[in-house]
């Protein structure tokens, strides 16, 4: 049994926290056969050194991936298809790698070495739990990361996952218009959880009990294992990218569409109840702060465009094609700037008539 892990990078600066998994996977014995990291900018040759002492790395440099170049061509696959899945016009002209894209990257690799379950995990998680104790105190406790995924396959799943702990994406924050901009987020079911922010400062932790495993179309891209004998049944990874006064802004969502497309194809996806630690923010256990934190803001403003960017694959999900003529309009939110995430976008529609579009 190969196991991989898979890791998407701008830059590989540290053999962080790649090590901590493969620690992880050693003290509860499963033997990882490679890590495959695709990076499109810098790596550190140090890293790449300490991950090498430690099992098979496949570093891939996007634009530059030669072995896939070489067998797609073998297999007779049109250059013109070649072009299409390992070259990306927009990392060279500014510098942004669309998420499916670079993922779509680590799934080729682990097809092309033999893997038989690639487990991806992002370069700001760790293989523990944020937990609550019985007495309410909130630690850290390490978890069998890989064991949890696997498990979830030996029971017939072709893609297990599970979401994350720590803090959220939404930071403590209170405004008029919080719950018109997250239906216009196709976020509307986060709305009491980001309206009760200050009380709990939008941090997530496991409740102590064992919660039991469930059917899911929720994938979550960092805390993600796929059967790869189960390839050929499954879509790839899409993300796209689209333009706002001539910026270029990446579209989130691209574990969340397969999630989607997985379930249509009767696919069995299974959420394995691990939500391991997520450092959203790079600093905790210090509490997000909106207002006077521009790293937040930025975080938050780029995964709203991010979301704005999927929205047209699924709100036709949601609504009818009757109608038309709904539109979702554009403009800065006023309430925005009093709490200082800059450049945010409210998406409003009063009516919330069907074929509600971003044009």
């Amino acid at each position: 049994m190969k196991i991989a892990i898979g890791m998407i990078v701008r830059n590989l600066i540290s053999a962080h926290p790649l090590t901590d998994f493969l620690d992880n996977a050693e003290k509860y014995d499963h033997p990882i056969e490679r890590v495959i990291v695709v990076y499109s900018h810098e790596a550190d040759p140090e890293a790449i050194q300490e991950l090498q002492r430690r099992t098979k790395v496949s570093l891939i440099r996007l634009q530059s991936y030669e072995r896939a170049h070489m067998i797609l061509k073998q297999l007779g696959v049109r250059f013109s298809s070649i072009q299409q899945l390992l070259f990306c016009p927009l990392i060279d002209t500014h510098g942004l790698i669309p998420y499916g894209f670079n993922r779509n990257h680590v799934l080729m690799e682990a097809l092309f070495t033999g893997v038989d379950y690639l487990i991806f995990v992002d370069s700001d998680v760790q293989p523990s739990v944020l937990h609550r104790t019985p007495d309410g105190e909130v630690g850290f406790e390490e978890v069998d990361f890989f064991g949890a995924h696997l498990y979830g396959m030996s029971l017939g799943a072709t893609i297990t996952s599970s979401d994350y702990s720590g803090y959220n994406i939404l930071p403590p924050a209170s405004f008029e218009g919080m719950t018109d901009l997250l239906w216009g987020l196709h976020k509307e079911d986060m709305a009491e959880f980001w309206q009760s922010s200050e009380v709990h400062g939008g941090l997530i932790v496991q409740e102590a009990g064992t919660p039991e495993l469930q059917p899911t179309t929720k994938v979550l891209g960092g805390n993600m294992g796929i059967r790869m004998s189960a390839l050929t049944t499954l879509p790839p990874f899409f993300s796209p990218y689209y333009f706002y006064n001539k910026t270029p802004l990446l579209a989130r969502g691209e574990d969340t569409l397969m999630g989607l497309a997985a379930s249509r194809s009767q696919i069995k996806c299974l959420d394995i109840q691990t939500p391991i630690f997520h450092d959203t923010y790079g600093d905790y256990p210090k509490i997000p702060d909106l207002k006077n934190d521009s790293s937040v803001r930025d975080r938050l403003y780029y995964a709203c465009t991010g979301w704005i960017g999927r929205n047209v694959f699924l709100r036709p999900r949601s609504f009818s094609r009757e109608a038309g003529g709904c539109r979702m309009e554009r403009k800065h939110c006023t309430a925005i700037q009093t709490t200082g995430a800059s450049y945010i976008f409210r998406i409003s529609s009063p009516q919330r008539k069907r074929g509600c579009r971003i044009w």
